[in-house]
């Protein structure tokens, strides 16, 4: 079920980055630098998160990082969006798309993911497009795409 984050869960969110992210500039590392990055992105952005089993199985962080002069359209950003199963992915996309939808009469969301990770297909299959790709973004000779889905209330 999707849940508010509890101060508890943080641990399980870096157990879950470091087994979702098996290469990544900041969850390859140190699990106490992981822990302060992670509580302070949560103060910065919403922190979408989901629980199954009494376990942490899902999260995201859903980042508004822009508007036009009157807030009628927002773009928005997925950061960190890692899964144990589709069957959750889908819920918790669902989640972040619906409050993406409330908060403004358009908006868009957009999000970079490495060749090598895992979720290419599963955007693409929820509506998300490819709109450009970077090269040596997150790493050197890895290819990383740039995804995104506009929406219309």
């Amino acid at each position: 079920m999707l849940k508010q984050v509890q101060e508890k869960d943080y641990i399980h969110l870096v157990k879950l980055y470091k087994s979702f992210f098996r290469i990544h500039n900041i969850f390859s590392g140190n699990k106490n630098v992981i822990l302060k990055y992670l509580k302070e992105q949560a103060q910065k952005n919403e922190l979408i998160v989901f629980e199954e089993k009494s376990s942490i199985s899902g999260a995201l962080y859903l980042v508004n990082f822009g508007q036009n002069d009157d807030g009628s359209h927002k773009l928005w950003k997925f950061r960190h969006f890692a899964f144990d199963s589709n069957n959750i992915a889908l819920k918790m996309l669902n989640e972040a798309e619906k409050r993406v939808k409330r908060a403004s009469k358009t908006s868009k969301i957009e999000l970079t993911i490495a060749e090598n990770e895992v979720g290419i297909e599963f955007y693409k299959n929820n509506g998300y497009r490819i709109e450009g790709q970077l090269t040596h973004h997150y790493r050197y000779g890895e290819t990383c795409y740039i995804l995104a889905k506009g929406f219309k209330r």
